[in-house]
């Protein structure tokens, strides 16, 4: 960090002052913002720290060392921001990550909340970027992105989201290693308990996605990610990218988007850029849903490994299958088709007139025959019917055509196909 300023005076404490029973001495005045203010402190064993202290400044003010609300209305607010911002450093002491500011205490002193945090001796990477443009290499570069990834991804599985990535809250070692600082959910819980911090920005122009600028609005893992590529966009590009809040009304107005996507800069691949430029999407859903995908697509070395191990999983896969199949073909007993029917013999032409089967068809499977036929000579008269000694009859109905004899074959219920055969006798 830089080295601590001490000329500052308004409502911060002065250097001197003591808090939890001594433990800690402020040394001097970090940094304030409308929701709190940071030290530089030494502890008791002559370490440096920082102390956070919430000072939401519009709800409270300080008398002293004491801490009070602006009003009666604003007690409420205050007190429920303090629980938030309790609720904040116990969230933050319990994660344990190399690129994450360690929290070690929490305490409540002089009317209002602390926590004591690492000190991390270094310069943001704000400042890096706008005095030294060329201090971190393309290869550095990518290799401060997969380590603040891996610093996401950490927080992201712990149900906490920053809020707040810029390049003004990552801090850069000696070794040029990446430290995530002041996470914003305090803040960003305390605009939806207070009217009056409602009203105060808590975005950042270039760095906040177009999502934290809409009361209510819902903030995902992705919103992060939003961050996170913005600031990589001003480190490989040279400067911030547009508000996302004037993009999304471009687009609202059906105009065109005023970012300009990074391509073809020197030193970096395709995929490096592209995956820049996916996450800076206006839309929560079109960006990459999670930091753990954004380092599968940048970092060489993961998407081999990935490859190999989705290579092993099908291998493993095509294992099973193979044992399965045998077990199967093992475990199988075939069954023997059913044996052919014997073909059908051919019908002799019949000799005699066929009695009407009243008794229904055959009890054969094989082949049922039903002949119908008529005889010439059914029809011809005969001498006890003389048509002259006959008695008058009603006229008899249209017979069939004489010396025809119709046979219809129907076959087994197989389901071979019916053949019909005709033929005339004499």
């Amino acid at each position: 960090m830089d080295s601590a300023r001490t000329d500052r005076r308004g409502d911060e404490l002065p250097p001197g002052s003591t808090l939890c029973g001594g433990q800690y001495t402020i040394d001097g005045y970090l940094n304030a913002g409308g929701f709190g203010v940071t030290y530089l402190a030494g502890d008791s064993l002559g370490r440096r720290v920082v102390i956070k202290e919430c000072f939401p400044g519009a709800v409270c003010y300080r008398d002293n060392a004491q801490v009070w609300p602006r009003s009666r209305s604003t007690g409420g607010e205050f007190e429920t921001i303090l629980g938030l911002f309790e609720k904040e450093a116990q969230a933050l002491a319990a994660l344990q990550h190399p690129y994450i500011v360690g929290v070690h205490q929490y305490f409540r002193e002089n009317g209002t909340a602390y926590m004591a945090m690492d000190f991390i001796e270094g310069r943001t990477l704000l400042d890096v970027i706008e005095t030294e443009p060329h201090r971190l290499t393309p290869d550095e570069v990518k290799q401060l992105l997969i380590r603040l990834l891996q610093a996401v991804q950490y927080i992201h599985e712990h149900d906490i989201l920053h809020r707040d990535i810029s390049p003004d809250n990552i801090l850069i070692d000696r070794d040029n290693l990446p430290v995530l600082i002041d996470f914003g959910a305090a803040r960003e819980g305390a605009t939806r308990v207070s009217r009056v911090l409602s009203k105060v920005l808590t975005v950042k122009d270039g760095y906040s996605p177009q999502e934290f600028y809409l009361a209510g609005s819902d903030q995902v893992r992705s919103s992060d990610l939003y961050a996170l590529a913005a600031t990589f966009y001003h480190v490989v590009g040279g400067q911030p990218p547009p508000s996302s809040h004037k993009r999304m009304a471009a687009v609202a107005r059906n105009l065109a988007d005023p970012l300009r996507p990074l391509e073809g800069v020197a030193g970096y691949d395709a995929h490096f850029i592209d995956a820049i430029n996916q996450c800076l999407s206006i839309f929560p859903q079109q960006r990459l849903p999670s930091a753990a995908a954004w380092r599968d697509v940048i970092d060489r070395e993961r998407r081999i490994k990935r490859a190999l191990e989705q290579a092993a999983r099908d291998e493993e896969l095509d294992r099973r299958i193979r044992a399965l199949v045998a077990e199967f073909r093992r475990d199988f007993v075939p069954v023997a088709p059913p044996a052919p029917a014997p073909a059908a013999a051919p019908t002799p032409p019949p000799t005699a007139r066929p009695e009407p089967d009243t008794a229904g068809p055959a009890a054969s499977d094989e082949v049922v025959a039903i002949d119908l036929a008529e005889a010439a000579a059914a029809e011809a008269p005969g001498p006890a019917d003389d048509p002259a000694d006959a008695p008058a009859a009603p006229a008899a109905p249209a017979k069939r055509p004489r010396g025809r004899l119709f046979s219809r074959i129907i076959r087994r219920r197989t389901g071979a196909a019916a053949q019909d055969t005709s033929w005339r006798t004499s």
